[in-house]
Parts: C-alpha cells; sequence; structure tokens
C-alpha cells in the first residue's frame, strides 16, 4: 500500500475510533423512574444534573436514562416495587406514596421535630436513617439522598387558621400517615390526594386547605386556590422527606471503581446540597403568594406552644408503631430530637 493510501487509512481508523469507543462507552445503563414533572426544579436541579454528573466522572461508562412524570408506566406507589423487582435501578419517590413501607422515615415528618432548612434538615435526616433504618426499611437499596422540603405549613382557601380551635370542621389534604395523625390531633380530618390533584380538590371544596411546602406552592399555582397561610415561627410546621434510592443488584453490578463514582455521588453532602436547592425556592414562593394578594398568618409562639402540645398523639402514634415493628420507638424518638437539635432545631 501507497503511503499516501496508508495515511488515507489511518485518518479514517482515527476518525471512526471516537464514534466507535462513543458507542461502546457505556458499560451499565441505568433508569431512573421519577412522578415529578421534566420541567421541576426535582429533575432540573436534582436528578438531570446527577445524572449527566454521574456519566461524567465515569467517562462515560455509566449512563442514566431519565424517565420523569411516570414515563415508564405505572402510579406513583408503584414506584418502589418497580425498584425492588428490578424494572426500573433508580427511583423518586416521597414515603406517603408507598404507606406501610418507610414508616420510621415518616417519624422524620412529624411536626415540630425539624430544623426549618432543608440545607440542615436532609444531613439529619441521612444520619438517623444511617443509624436506624438501613438494615430495615433500606434492606438491599442503596441510598443516594434523602433529603428534606424547605419548611411546610397549613394553606387554606376561605377559612383562615389562627388559634387551634380554627382547625375543628376541615378537611386538610396530607401525604402521610403520621402528619395525618397529627392533623386528627389538632382537630381536622386529613385526606388523602396525590399532588397532582391537591389545585383541583381544593379550588373545588372537597378540601379545605393543604399541609405542603413553600417551595411546591409556586409550580404549582396553589397560592391561586389558597388565599390563607398559617405558619409557626421559625421551624414552619414540619418537612417532608424525598428519597432517591438505587436498587442494591443494580449497585453491586458495579465494579469497585464505579462503585466508587456513585458512592462520591451519594450520600449527606449530595442531600445538604439538595436541600440548598429547596430553601432557595421559598423566598420566590413567598412573594408569589403575597403578589397573588393572599394572607400570610404569622402563629406566635404561645399558640405554636399549644398545637404542640396538641400533636403528641402523632408522636405516640409513630412511637407505638416503631415499638411493633420490634424496635425501640421511645429511642428512636428521642434520637430523632437530639439530631435535628444537633443540625439546628430551636
Amino acid at each position: 500500500m501507497k503511503r499516501r493510501d496508508l495515511m488515507g487509512a489511518g485518518l479514517a481508523i482515527g476518525l471512526a475510533a471516537p464514534a466507535t469507543l462513543r458507542a461502546q462507552a457505556a458499560q451499565f445503563t441505568f433508569r431512573l423512574h421519577s412522578f415529578s414533572s421534566p420541567t421541576a426544579l426535582d429533575h432540573t436541579m436534582h436528578l438531570d444534573p446527577w445524572a449527566e454528573k454521574v456519566a461524567r466522572e465515569s467517562n462515560g461508562r455509566i449512563k442514566i436514562d431519565v424517565f420523569p412524570a411516570m414515563q415508564l408506566g405505572g402510579q406513583p406507589r408503584d414506584l418502589v416495587q418497580q425498584l425492588e423487582d428490578g424494572v426500573v435501578d433508580i427511583i423518586w419517590t416521597v414515603p406517603g406514596f408507598t404507606p406501610g413501607r418507610f414508616m420510621g422515615t415518616e417519624g422524620l415528618e412529624l411536626p415540630f421535630l425539624n430544623t426549618g432548612l432543608s440545607a440542615t434538615e436532609s444531613p439529619a435526616a441521612m444520619e438517623f436513617i444511617a443509624k436506624h433504618l438501613a438494615d430495615t426499611e433500606y434492606r438491599g437499596i442503596k441510598i443516594i439522598a434523602v433529603h428534606s422540603t424547605d419548611r411546610a405549613l397549613i394553606h387554606t382557601s376561605r377559612k383562615p387558621i389562627r388559634t387551634l380551635e380554627d382547625f375543628r370542621g376541615l378537611k386538610l389534604r396530607v401525604a402521610g400517615r403520621f402528619i395525618g395523625e397529627a392533623v386528627t390531633a389538632l382537630g381536622a380530618t386529613p385526606v388523602g390526594i396525590p399532588l397532582g390533584g391537591v389545585y383541583e380538590a381544593t379550588a373545588r371544596n372537597q378540601v379545605d386547605g393543604f399541609l405542603i411546602n413553600w417551595a411546591i406552592t409556586q409550580p404549582f399555582r396553589l397560592y391561586e386556590v389558597a388565599k390563607f397561610h398559617s405558619e409557626p415561627p421559625g421551624v414552619g410546621l414540619f418537612q417532608g422527606m424525598i428519597l432517591t434510592l438505587m436498587n442494591g443488584r443494580s449497585y453491586n453490578r458495579l465494579p469497585a471503581d464505579l462503585k466508587a463514582v456513585i458512592d462520591a455521588n451519594s450520600g449527606p453532602a449530595l442531600a445538604a446540597n439538595r436541600g440548598a436547592i429547596w430553601d432557595s425556592q421559598t423566598k420566590p414562593a413567598i412573594d408569589a403568594t403575597i403578589a397573588a394578594g393572599n394572607v400570610i398568618i404569622a402563629i406566635g409562639p404561645q399558640e405554636k406552644a399549644r398545637w404542640q402540645a396538641a400533636v403528641a398523639p402523632a408522636y405516640d402514634a409513630w412511637i407505638a408503631e416503631m415499638n411493633r415493628r420490634g424496635r425501640n420507638g421511645r429511642a428512636m424518638f428521642d434520637d430523632i430530637l437530639a439530631i435535628t437539635a444537633r443540625h439546628g432545631r430551636a
């Protein structure tokens, strides 16, 4: 072969090689399934950048295909089963979607036990889960992150809540069993409704309001149907938990160097970072609520103390459930108090 032909062949091989390498680069392809909208911050500021970072830091050897809005089928309540069955490799969900499955984690959603900021509540949640729940609720699961929402409060459509007595007779949407226990203890009736149905249910007066964090009110325009927003001082009422989980079998398929990539993109630091993102959305949501002409009601310390005393049965219900499951519920409850205090609970 002439030199020119050799050079041409070499050039052709050189041009072809990167495409071939790119085609072969992804040694492991995982599917991430989420109930959230592709335009929500859950994707734009968490799941999508996370998947891209894992791909980049693995030099393309790990590829994560992200499927928002339940694109792979099923309902949000099915996500955990899909994960455990290996239908998908990674999920993004909340404890209340799978009743009975994350009862210990729901203890972190009890009212007045939180720090008020997701950036501090999220690592507190990770610490509690690692200590008490990793070998039970999360057996067989690689925890990428458990982070919290920003602070949650009570939003009502027609009747403002200023005192404990104002809860009587109201139907309020809740996202989980134990915050429902708290609503019952406060004197209202809890109603379970998927997040996507809250706007319509409130607009149609099927519920009188809902308990939800500030940040989610803006993208769902919930300030259009709730005109009163009652918030205890400092920490709000509670903070919800959000779970990013990986199938343990999928994780264990990886060689050690690629497990290290997943590990470097998991854990308390990631949870705190995602928490800071949620916190950054609190003020814009409040601003949108004020711009809509709504009323934000600051609950004073003395009234907050009345509410906190009233919700004690919800604490007892969670402790009893942990005891029923063979755990020391009281010790776990006390540890929530100790851990969140250490991370900033007032």
